[in-house]
């Protein structure tokens, strides 16, 4: 193999590296199903499952764009409203936003950004859980999910571009995956796909 090919290769197992350690700095995409207001801690804010988890990511040169489709299913007999949260990796731009409706995905109603951090807070507090913790320390993307119909899945959709930086030449891409902390029950699907491209190409 000549050293031109290696280098590629060791920049390319680099970032996956980066990618698959993720999961133990930060957790993904989860769905909080907020309780009625109360002082003590509260009961499990999680109770819909995570039927899939799917990320497509496009590389171009230092861009990068990442798409995540995810599904949570309302297991109750109760109609339910959650709070979807994300952790944006710094600097990141959402694109787009949408959820499941009657068929068809369309945009999502956003909170007011004091508001939600606010409701987003309160539950951290009930909850003292250190992994929600760090989310509000994050610039996580919140949005108001409603109605999450009982026995029936809720559709959502995202993309968000960063531009990534460069370490002695070479660039990673970080994706968390912690899905399953916060599911109901294990995952049924996860799929990730990332396509590489730039000025020279990447040869076999």
């Amino acid at each position: 193999m000549s050293s031109r090919r290696t280098r590629l290769w060791a920049a390319a197992l680099a970032a996956f590296a980066v990618l698959l350690t993720a999961q133990s700095l930060r957790a993904d995409g989860l769905m909080i199903v907020p309780g009625p207001p109360s002082p003590v801690a509260m009961q499990n804010p999680f109770p819909l499952e995570v039927k899939y988890h799917r990320v497509t990511v496009d590389i171009i040169g230092q861009v990068a764009k990442t798409r995540v489709e995810q599904e949570f299913f309302n297991p109750s007999s109760q109609r339910l409203e959650g709070i979807y949260v994300f952790p944006l990796p710094t600097g990141a731009t959402i694109n787009d936003f949408a959820m499941n409706i009657d068929g068809k995905m369309v945009a999502a109603e956003l909170l007011d950004a004091k508001k939600a951090r606010d409701i987003y807070l309160d539950i951290v507090r009930r909850m003292r859980d250190p992994a929600l913790l760090e989310y509000s320390g994050q610039g996580a993307f919140k949005v108001r999910i409603f109605p999450i119909e009982p026995r029936s899945g809720k559709k959502v959709a995202l993309s968000y571009t960063e531009v990534l930086t460069s370490d002695a030449g070479m660039y990673g891409y970080m994706y968390p995956l912690n899905t399953e902390k916060f599911s109901a029950k294990p995952l049924q699907e996860l799929s990730l796909r990332v396509n590489l491209s730039g000025r020279e190409r990447l040869k076999t």
